[in-house]
């Protein structure tokens, strides 16, 4: 996988059969002053990939995710709004998901699980110590996660965000997604229950039997960042999801 792929990847799943369609708005997240923020790093790597860096900026107003380039492709979420932006400078192109409130209840149909263990082998990390968590949906093993409660909880409520609103993305989309691929796994993974992931803490890994794996590389608390980084692009292209009625 080449750099600048990781924020396209994070939003595949959103995109699968919709169409999109130029927009002439103008509207962009406000700029955040001078703030901290948790950084944090992890590799990642999908289903016949090799792995590739992602970076996590959590500040108290945005979330954005890129390959751990200040210049770099990176998708954005505004905190305030709910709404996702998706940059490619290669395109000069932004791709726009505005938020719609949607009903998330998981329906009858859908039973979820956890099974959650304590790591006793595992080191503690800045005093707490992990957990392992199995995520089911009737019946079947959808992927696992080791987790540490009480580490970054302030990054962990951002990352949590962000998942809904992709989760809330994909109920609205639900329609383009071939009834085949629609498995338990699927829909609680990613539509109905998109942050459960994250109910016991920061993953420090995660992974499926189908080669997904994402590992915890690194992190920091309460860094200086740029305020640039949550900036837009000025004269790219706006593009929407033609299904948005933003």
């Amino acid at each position: 996988m080449t750099r600048n792929t990781a924020p396209a990847v994070a939003l595949a799943g959103c995109l699968a059969g919709l169409v999109l369609h130029a927009s002439a708005d103008t509207a962009a997240p406000g700029r955040e002053a001078q703030s901290t923020a948790s950084v944090l790093w992890y590799e990642e790597q999908e289903p016949g990939t090799g792995s590739y860096p992602v970076r996590m900026v959590v500040s108290p107003g945005f979330v954005r995710i890129d390959d751990d380039d200040d210049y770099g492709d990176f998708v954005l979420l505004d905190r305030g709004t709910r709404n996702l932006y998706s940059v490619s400078h290669a395109e000069q192109s932004i791709l726009v998901i505005g938020y719609h409130a949607r009903e998330r209840r998981v329906p009858d149909t859908l039973k979820l699980d956890e099974l959650v263990e304590a790591d006793a082998s595992a080191p503690a990390i800045a005093g707490h110590r992990p957990l392992l968590v199995s995520l089911t949906a009737n019946g079947t093993t959808c992927y696992r996660v080791a987790a540490v409660p009480g580490l970054l909880e302030d990054a962990v409520a951002g990352l949590a965000e962000y998942a809904r609103a992709l989760g809330n993305r994909q109920l609205g989309s639900l329609q383009t997604v071939p009834a085949e691929m629609q498995t338990p796994c699927f829909l609680s993974r990613y539509a109905y229950a998109a942050d459960r992931y994250l109910h016991h803490g920061l993953p420090i890994q995660e992974w499926d039997d189908a080669g997904y794996r994402r590992t915890l590389v690194n992190y920091r608390s309460g860094v200086r960042v740029d305020p640039g980084l949550f900036v837009l692009p000025e004269g790219y292209r706006r593009l929407r999801l033609e299904s948005d009625g933003l």
